[in-house]
């Protein structure tokens, strides 16, 4: 996920946390020094937002439940909202996916069992950087009262949360997959509107958890519909046959005038029939502007380090792409390019087929 670093990583999986989670700690400040907090509070709060979110690496018990079905996790990203784990795919069978999506809420049950053991025997965990009129088990209580919200939060039937996978298999069990998931993502987008409307009048950080909530509704439809067109398909069916390639000796002026006698935007650059990289529209623009027309356009070469071959299915290949942020990438057929697989030629194949699908 773009803006998110790694922080950790659990059984091979790795813990990314995005720069939006920090918006939490600003906001439990601004909410805690307005209410005439101390530092102390404050403290206190993100002591305990830190210690809650401690839990994610629990939240490879979803991960574990897919693994069981020969699925791979990527990785796992802490969001405002929560921790999101990130799948190769999706269980396309829908009991599958049921018992993949209810094994993250049921991580905050068993969190919660625990902690209520840990409360009924007095043993609650007494951290606070001011310790006056602290309860002993405080801290466990409040823990234990955010993961029953957790669980519920979790289980609206809205992307990305688990409640929306949860809704979206228990439709699929009647309609299909890509149906299930248009349905599920609008009514999870309809309730990312009513998350955004409340939080005009009552707390702004609901704002905040709308707008994610709606886009992650927005991307996981766009992916399935993705999925539906390229499924069976081959990188074959989808690339370019006859493309423009610029020459690693080539000049910035010849890569304008390349990019002015047609309608490609990005180059392939070889080097004696071998590739060694690919410039883009913007790379080649930047680097006529800076370096000069005559400049050999080396100073804006990016290296591809993913070549696919005709037999490659699409959608592996499409995925790597978006997640790689390849505008294009060779095709080989016997370790000889035979092609390139642009985004933009991609994009439109999509469109087509979504297209032909709704007229029926």
């Amino acid at each position: 996920m773009k803006g998110a670093f790694q922080i950790a990583s659990v059984k091979g999986i790795r813990i990314f946390i995005h720069w939006t989670f920090f918006i939490l700690f600003i906001w439990i400040a601004y909410s805690r020094m307005s209410a005439n907090g101390t530092v102390a509070d404050v403290l206190n709060e993100i002591v305990f937002m830190l210690s809650l979110f401690l839990c994610a690496p629990s939240r490879t018990r979803p991960c574990l439940a897919a693994a069981k079905y020969n699925i791979k996790t990527r990785d796992i990203t802490l969001l405002p909202i929560g921790g999101v784990a990130r799948l190769e795919k999706m269980p396309e069978d829908p009991k599958q996916e049921l018992v993949v999506a209810i094994a993250g809420p049921m991580v905050n049950v068993a969190i919660v069992g625990v902690l209520l053991i840990i409360i009924s025997l007095g043993k609650g965990m007494p951290i606070a950087f001011d310790m006056e009129d602290y309860s002993a088990n405080g801290f466990a209580v409040n823990m234990m009262l955010v993961n029953i919200s957790l669980i519920v939060f979790n289980l609206i039937p809205a992307f990305p949360m688990d409640g929306g996978r949860v809704f979206r298999a228990l439709l699929a069990m009647k309609w299909s997959r890509v149906r299930a998931t248009q349905i599920a993502a609008a009514v999870g987008q309809s309730i990312a509107v009513l998350f955004i409307a409340a939080g005009l009048f009552f707390n702004p950080f609901l704002i905040l958890i709308g707008v994610f909530v709606f886009f992650g509704a927005q991307t996981e439809n766009k992916m399935i519909q993705q999925q539906s067109v390229f499924k069976n398909v081959t990188v074959k069916q989808a690339m370019i046959s006859t493309y423009t390639a610029l020459s690693d000796s080539s000049t910035y002026q010849e890569g304008v005038n390349a990019l002015l006698s047609g309608y490609v935007t990005d180059f392939l650059v070889l080097s004696g029939g071998e590739v060694v990289g690919y410039v883009t529209r913007d790379e080649l623009l930047k680097g006529y502007a800076e370096y000069g027309p005559d400049t050999l356009i080396s100073h804006s070469i990016r290296k591809v380090d993913y070549a696919v071959t005709e037999n490659d299915a699409l959608d592996k290949v499409w995925m790597k792409m978006m997640e790689s942020d390849l505008p294009l990438v060779p095709v080989y057929r016997d370790g000889v390019v035979t092609g390139i697989l642009s985004k933009e030629n991609v994009s439109e194949l999509m469109a087509l087929h979504l297209l032909k699908a709704q007229r029926g």
